[in-house]
C-alpha cells in the first residue's frame, strides 16, 4: 500500500488552478468562472484558470486531440511551482479515457509525489482521486466544483447561512488548516439546499437563485459504530473504476461514501433512475466492496426530494443491505447513513479521502478524525 501523503495547507497568497479534465464546459459557462475567480480572490488567493480555449466539451471527431489537451493540462497544473492547489471544474463523462495514459506516466507520478498539491473535485473526478491515491498516496479531497457550486450567483456576505457559503466554510476548513489530533471534527449538515440546481445551467446568466427547501435530516438505515478510512466516489463512476486494476483500491476496513449523479441524459430533475441505483449498488456488492468494509456513508441522492422518493432510494439500500438473506445482514452488519451532503447535491461538504473518520448511530455522529493537509 502506498504511504499516504499530504499537501501543505492552503494559506493567503497561494494560487489555485481551474482544471478540467473531463468535461470541457468553461466556454459555455464563463460567468461561473468568472464568478468562482472573484469568489477566491476575495479570499486572498490567486486564480489560475489551466484551460485551451479551442478545445471542445466533445469533439467526437478528435478524441485523441481532446486526450492530449487535458494531458497536457493536467502536466501543467502538477507541475507548475507556482500553483498550490487544483479545483477541478466540473465531472463529466470520459476521465477515465486519460487513465491509461496517467498510469504510464511514472516521470508525472513522481514529480506529484515529491511535490503534493491539494486536489478538490467530484462525480468523475472520482478518476483522478483514485489515481493519485493509488500511484502517490496523495489525500485528496471529493469536493465542490467550479461550475457550478462555486460560481453560483450568490454574495456570501449577504447570505451567510445560505448554500455557497456552507460550501465554501466546508471547503476551507479542510484545505487551509491542519488540527490537532482530534482532527477535522464532526461532518458539518446543511440548514437548507436548492432541489432543483440545474436551472442554473438552463438560463446561467440569471442572477437570483433557485429556491431552497429545508434540508432533510440524516438517517440511519442500519444502527452501528466503527472507524476507517474514507473511500469512495460517485455511484455510477465507482461502478465503472472498479474495473482498472492500477487504481481500484483495498476495500476493507473502509468507510464507503457514494452519492448519485444526474440521471439518464443529463435528466435535470429526477436524478438517476431508480433502476440505475439498484444496478450500481449490486454491481458493487458483486465487485466485493462491502465484503469488509467497516461502514458506509450515502449522500444525499440528486432528484430524490420528495418523502416519497428519498423512501424509494432508500428501500433499495434496505432491500440490498439490511433486509434478512443479504450477505451484508448476515456477514457484515456495518452502520449505514443515509442523507449527508456529498456530492451531486447543493450546498455540499468537502471530504478528504483515505482519512480516519468514525460512524457512530447511537450519539448520531460522522466525523473525522485526522488532517489531510500539513
Amino acid at each position: 500500500m502506498t504511504a499516504p501523503l499530504l499537501a501543505p495547507a492552503l494559506k493567503q497568497g497561494d494560487t489555485i488552478a481551474f482544471l478540467s479534465p473531463s468535461a470541457r464546459f468553461n466556454n459555455e459557462f464563463p460567468l461561473f468562472v468568472s464568478r468562482a475567480t472573484t469568489l477566491l480572490k476575495h479570499k486572498g488567493y490567486k486564480v489560475l484558470p489551466i484551460y485551451d480555449p479551442e478545445s471542445k466539451e466533445d469533439d467526437n471527431d478528435d478524441i485523441q486531440g481532446s486526450i492530449a489537451t487535458r494531458l497536457s493540462e493536467i502536466r501543467s497544473a502538477f507541475t507548475n511551482p507556482s500553483i498550490q492547489a487544483i479545483i477541478c471544474t466540473v465531472g463529466g463523462t470520459t476521465f477515465t479515457e486519460l487513465v491509461p495514459h496517467l498510469l504510464a506516466d511514472k516521470e508525472l507520478q513522481d514529480h506529484i509525489r515529491k511535490n503534493p498539491k491539494i486536489v478538490i473535485g467530484y462525480s468523475d473526478i472520482s478518476g483522478l482521486h483514485w489515481f493519485l491515491h493509488a500511484t502517490t498516496g496523495l489525500r485528496t479531497f471529493y469536493g465542490p466544483g467550479i461550475i457550478p457550486e462555486l460560481g453560483l450567483p450568490d454574495n456570501v456576505n449577504d447570505h451567510p447561512d445560505g448554500p455557497l457559503a456552507f460550501c465554501l466554510d466546508n471547503l476551507l476548513k479542510v484545505i487551509e488548516r491542519p488540527v490537532a489530533a482530534v482532527g477535522l471534527g464532526n461532518v458539518s449538515r446543511s440548514k437548507s439546499f436548492y432541489p432543483r440546481p440545474m436551472s442554473l445551467f438552463t438560463e446561467p446568466s440569471k442572477t437570483a437563485l433557485p429556491e431552497t427547501a429545508p434540508s432533510p435530516h440524516w438517517v440511519w438505515l442500519r444502527q452501528g459504530q466503527c472507524t476507517g478510512r474514507l473511500f469512495g466516489g460517485c455511484l455510477t463512476v465507482v461502478a465503472r473504476l472498479g474495473g482498472i486494476r492500477g487504481i481500484a483500491p483495498d476495500w476493507k476496513g473502509r468507510i464507503v461514501f457514494l452519492e448519485t449523479a444526474l440521471g439518464d441524459g443529463g435528466d435535470m430533475e429526477k436524478g438517476n433512475p431508480i433502476e440505475r441505483v439498484r444496478a450500481g449498488f449490486a454491481d458493487l456488492i458483486a465487485q466485493g466492496v462491502f465484503d469488509e468494509a467497516a461502514g458506509l456513508v450515502i449522500g444525499r441522492p440528486f432528484g430524490y426530494n420528495s418523502e416519497e422518493r428519498r423512501r424509494q432510494y432508500m428501500d433499495i439500500i434496505r432491500g440490498l443491505f439490511c433486509k434478512e438473506g443479504s450477505l451484508s445482514a448476515n456477514k457484515n452488519p456495518f452502520p449505514i447513513l443515509f442523507g449527508v451532503d456529498i456530492g451531486h447535491t447543493i450546498p455540499m461538504v468537502t471530504l478528504p479521502f483515505d482519512t480516519l473518520a468514525v460512524l457512530d448511530s447511537e450519539q448520531d455522529r460522522f466525523a473525522i478524525l485526522e488532517s489531510a493537509v500539513c
